[in-house]
């Protein structure tokens, strides 16, 4: 059962004197007050979201005169969840606020962070990996704890992926038969003590390199400098904290190269050992669009600029660069599939296959010249019950089509539907590109 904070807060009769209380006020005041206090906020949909660390998000709306919100802290750890309660009541002081809080563990009212680790983390920690290993043995899903409307990582026989890390069916055995299980929470919790003690920036830093690094250059994308040089300075302030803690020391030394960033003196740290590695982005990621699951090499980075049921993926370099388009395009009635399209005198061959339940028809294009290089483009062409998508992988070399080609053939079908707006025909789309 998830661990959640839930509360509501709104303003004395006698706020301010008299200033008008409402949504712009109150998203202000917030921004105001997360400000002063270290945390980042943003506003997003109607929603204020406060940032305290890597998957630690406090969500709040304004509701009929108040604030109200919640947030699941089972998963970043009970150091997090205590962080929440302290911040809620800061928050109502400063902002001369009545706050109301819902809290099972009770330790909003009294304040024992033992009982809080002991009696509600460190138990669902404990049923959480016995779950985890009867799911392993009996084949069942290999994500845990994993990030909602986020890319699905690719799956390994044997191997459980979660949001700090992957752990293998071996690791998770030893844990659960270990008799201390208690003992590895704090590999586990990104934030398990009151303080940010040394394992908290480790682990901060555990989470950016197994979901998000791309484990790329710095000097491909401000995106990549941003996440290597973020990991760099969250794992250097673990080691300065406490040098005897396991320490990801190959990956450290790894991102530090690929920052240009000399690495600090390791030769008295112990190496994290991880059976499984960390980085799911060095291996293929699923995205949906629609009714429809695509594979993305992880290291593509994502392109901003695509709006609506588009997306495109590249992976930035100058030579050997490769450039991934998907367009899913929903209709009102069954998509009609569009043989049309491949009658055309520049495609040199066309391949049918089945992706799931949908039909599908791929096209090797032949060379074409764009400023001054050659391009090569296999497309594919898919329709299922109302959806019609188009792929289109390019590439400067030859010998990569056949990759694009195996990339296409790992489309499937899937239960799970995005919301796609209907955007018009095939035709209009073709247009745009």
């Amino acid at each position: 059962m998830s661990i959640v904070v839930k509360f509501s807060m709104g303003p004395k009769k006698n706020w301010f004197h008299g200033t008008l209380w409402n949504q712009d006020t109150a998203e202000e005041l917030a921004k105001n007050i997360a400000m002063d206090m270290g945390f980042s906020c943003d506003v997003t949909g109607g929603y204020l979201i406060f940032s305290f660390c890597p998957e630690g998000f406090l969500w709040m709306s304004f509701q009929q005169g108040k604030m109200v919100g919640d947030c699941q802290t089972n998963i970043v750890g009970p150091g997090f969840h205590a962080a929440v309660i302290h911040f809620l009541e800061l928050f109502a002081l400063k902002g001369e606020f009545t706050l109301r809080i819902e809290d099972r563990t009770g330790y909003d009212k009294d304040r024992d962070f033992g009982k809080l680790k002991r009696e509600y983390f460190h138990r669902w920690f404990k049923q959480l990996l016995e779950d985890a290993l009867e799911k392993t043995q009996s084949g069942g899903e290999q994500l845990l704890c994993w990030p909602t409307h986020y890319y699905v990582p690719e799956e390994e026989c044997g191997v459980v992926t979660t949001h700090i890390r992957r752990f293998t069916r071996d690791e998770i055995f030893r844990m659960v038969h270990s008799g201390i299980s208690m003992a590895f929470a704090k590999d586990f919790f990104i934030w398990n003590e009151e303080e940010k003690d040394a394992y908290y920036y480790r682990n901060s830093a555990l989470v950016l390199l197994n979901q998000e690094c791309y484990f790329m250059p710095s000097a491909r994308s401000l995106e990549d400098q941003t996440l290597n040089r973020r990991i760099i300075q969250l794992l250097e302030k673990a080691l300065q904290k406490d040098r005897s803690i396991p320490f990801p020391k190959e990956a450290y030394r790894e991102v530090c190269d690929l920052d240009e960033h000399p690495p600090l003196e390791l030769a008295d740290v112990c190496e994290m050992h991880m059976q499984a590695g960390i980085g799911c982005r060095r291996r293929l990621l699923y995205r949906t669009i629609g009714n429809l699951c695509f594979a993305v090499p992880g290291n593509f980075l994502y392109d901003y600029k695509t709006t609506g049921s588009a997306e495109r993926y590249y992976d930035g370099r100058e030579k050997d660069w490769h450039d991934y388009y998907i367009c899913g395009v929903k209709s009102h009635q069954k998509a009609d599939f569009q043989h049309r399209i491949f009658e055309k005198d520049n495609i040199c061959k066309t391949i049918e296959f089945q992706a799931g339940s949908a039909n599908g028809t791929i096209a090797v294009y032949k060379p074409m010249e764009k400023k001054n290089r050659v391009v090569y483009t296999v497309s594919a062409l898919l329709t299922y019950e109302d959806q019609t998508t188009i792929v289109s992988i390019s590439t400067d070399r030859a010998e990569d089509q056949d990759r694009a080609i195996a990339l296409i053939y790992k489309i499937h079908t899937t239960t799970y539907n995005d919301q796609l707006s209907p955007i018009g025909s095939i035709e209009e789309k073709e247009s745009r590109e």
